[in-house]
């Protein structure tokens, strides 16, 4: 059904195009695109309209298209997308917009050399980040090199950028902006919570966070090395151990 309705089109618009043909029209009164070709950024999920406004449209037809889909000739509407408009002064409205819609939009006089104007459409994406390194959960060895990795997609293309919970981050930088953020020979000192933020200028940025967890072998200070007491009397003795998962202290005495 589709096909038959595309080939009385087709045929429609060669016989308009024919008998405009043997129409005498002063060059003076040639049809001419008031409209002029555009680039038309629209958020996702929102409204388009596409102008076509032509000076002494005469006998000839109009036509709509993207690619090789005649989307609407003179006043009928071809496209069965009910989120489609031709409006009466021959723009072409689209509703509910997604990433689907982007491309080239063409508007056509069937003269006998055909005269055009391409609308651009780019449909904006708002960031959303759809990977961070092990599920946001990374564990390495002290002294290990380690790459926090956050991706993101979006309309225009997220920029994503890196901070640290709390603290600044092992470079000394309050915010970083890269993809990927490689640390050398971590400590732990370097251990935390890491932020990613995706933004590119479209509704609201989105945000991920990574804890770092360094596994390092325990680390043993006492508070002071040597302390007196007196026969029968208490001795205080402080010993302070560093470890990743709280090591577990013992005390044993020589002679």
């Amino acid at each position: 059904m589709r096909l038959l309705l595309s080939l009385l089109i087709c045929a429609s618009l060669l016989k308009d195009s024919w008998q405009a043909s043997k129409i005498r029209i002063d060059p003076a009164n040639q049809p001419s695109f008031i409209s002029s070709s555009q680039v038309l950024k629209v958020k996702d999920e929102g409204t388009v309209v596409l102008p076509c406004q032509v000076a002494n449209p005469g006998p000839y037809v109009l036509v709509w298209k993207k690619g090789i889909a005649v989307l609407s000739a003179g006043k009928t509407l071809v496209s069965p997308d009910p989120r489609v408009t031709l409006n009466p002064d021959f723009s072409l409205e689209i509703k509910e917009v997604g990433p689907e819609d982007a491309g080239d939009y063409v508007c056509q006089i069937g003269t006998l050399e055909p005269k055009e104007i391409t609308h651009t459409v780019e449909i904006l994406v708002p960031p959303r980040i759809h990977y961070v390194s092990s599920n946001g959960r990374v564990e390495v060895k002290k002294g290990s090199a380690v790459r926090l990795e956050c991706k993101a997609l979006g309309n225009p293309q997220p920029k994503v950028t890196w901070s640290r919970k709390n603290n600044i981050l092992p470079g000394g930088e309050q915010t970083v902006t890269t993809p990927v953020l490689a640390l050398d020979k971590v400590d732990q000192h370097q251990a935390g919570v890491y932020q990613c933020v995706a933004s590119n200028g479209v509704g609201e940025d989105d945000r991920k966070q990574i804890q770092l967890h360094v596994l390092y072998p325990p680390e043993i200070t006492v508070e002071r090395p040597l302390v007196y007491s007196g026969e029968g009397m208490e001795a205080q003795l402080v010993c302070i151990v560093h470890g990743e998962n709280q090591p577990e202290v013992s005390f044993s005495s020589t002679q």
